[in-house]
């Protein structure tokens, strides 16, 4: 039935209680979230023959996604993806974050956004709003931020995310949604065959610590072009030392922008057994593409087992460690100044099996 409804999902590692809300469309898709990391938990959507699954990875309760994959589904910040060294310069000022992957500072340090109850909202029957006060200095951050994260599920399948932040103090951000999605269903086995389409001609290259070393690169010719709709497995096995560094894809691509800023088409998943694909728009200049190869293999919801390679990611973002790469675009907010930033996945159903798009 149309609406939403509010469950408890249990207690935080640490005895925090949080809970979970379920919005449902028209034509019975439904949209998860929970207020632990301001994260979405389930994504049910059709398939070509209109049967109902789970297309999102995750856990039954708020405990065990601090306990098997933190990450998963939630709001990453206040900056995703990895800044080298764990520190920034800014005004002058160096900044020292929380080394969490080796020396470099990863998806917001020690206790980032994904560690924080949110307070949420219903703002009408499709949609819930988030917000959370981020203290002046939390994880070495300056300025107090103000975040909202505002979550709709239309009646077209689409899962429309629209972030909002300000500060009191000049400061970074970068933030992205962290949804690891299987279009078979979760915990129906490896994602290698869906097929992927990105929106880009560049990306930029890690080193061993996996940030971005500066360069950009083509991706024409190389293990790393997506630009026509093709097997995500079909090359992520090649000699390659970028596959290797990530053990296979955890890249940022460079997106083609008609006009900065702008809404525009990122990505294309297509899975062919089921008939589902996933059409991601964002405003936002880079996408991470991610192929799930550290998951480790663990019980998710209803029982159903995960592993590497399971389920994928792509996440909406300014380039990882731009305060270091000055050519890279700003992750800059001034004090006052608003922080804006939208991104949709759309779902929805390619008829013939054959072709599989």
């Amino acid at each position: 039935m149309k609406g939403i409804e509010i469950k408890s999902f249990g207690n935080t590692w640490d005895g925090r209680k949080a809970l979970c809300w379920t919005i449902t469309n028209g034509s019975g898709a439904q949209l998860s979230l929970t207020d632990f990391g301001a994260r979405i938990t389930g994504i049910c959507v059709p398939d070509r023959d209109g049967r109902m699954e789970d297309v999102v990875l995750g856990f039954d309760t708020a405990e065990e996604f601090t306990q098997k994959g933190r990450y998963f589904g939630t709001t990453v910040g206040r900056y995703a993806n990895r800044l080298a060294g764990a520190s920034f310069r800014l005004n002058g000022s160096v900044y020292k974050l929380y080394a969490n992957k080796g020396t470099n500072s990863l998806h917001g340090g020690k206790s980032g956004f994904d560690d924080k109850i949110w307070k949420a909202d219903i703002t009408g029957e499709d949609s819930i709003r988030f917000t959370y006060e981020s203290a002046d200095g939390e994880e070495g951050y300056p300025g107090k931020m103000d975040v909202t994260v505002c979550y709709r599920l239309t009646e077209e399948n689409e899962v429309e995310i629209t972030y909002r932040a300000v500060s009191d103090k000049d400061t970074i951000i970068n933030l992205t949604n962290h949804a690891f999605y299987n279009l078979k269903g979760h915990g129906n086995g490896s994602i290698l065959g869906h097929k992927l389409k990105l929106y880009s001609s560049f990306f930029t290259p890690v080193n061993a610590d996996m940030v971005p070393d500066g360069s950009i690169l083509p991706v024409k010719g190389t293990v790393m072009d997506f630009t026509g709709l093709h097997p995500i497995g079909d090359q992520i096995d090649k000699t390659d030392e970028q596959l290797r560094l990530a053990e296979g894809y955890d890249h940022n691509f460079i997106l083609q922008k008609e006009e900065c800023g702008s809404l525009s088409k990122a990505a294309e998943v297509v899975e062919p057994e089921s008939g589902r694909t996933m059409t991601v728009f964002t405003d936002q200049p880079g996408i991470q593409f991610y192929s799930g190869n550290l998951m480790k293999p663990c019980t998710g919801k209803g029982g159903r087992e995960y592993g590497k390679r399971d389920a994928f990611c792509l996440e909406a973002q300014c380039f990882p460690n731009s305060m270091e790469v000055t050519h890279f675009p700003t992750p800059v907010l001034r004090a006052n100044d608003t922080y804006e930033q939208k991104t949709v996945y759309r779902f929805g159903i390619c008829r013939d099996k054959e072709k599989g798009e």
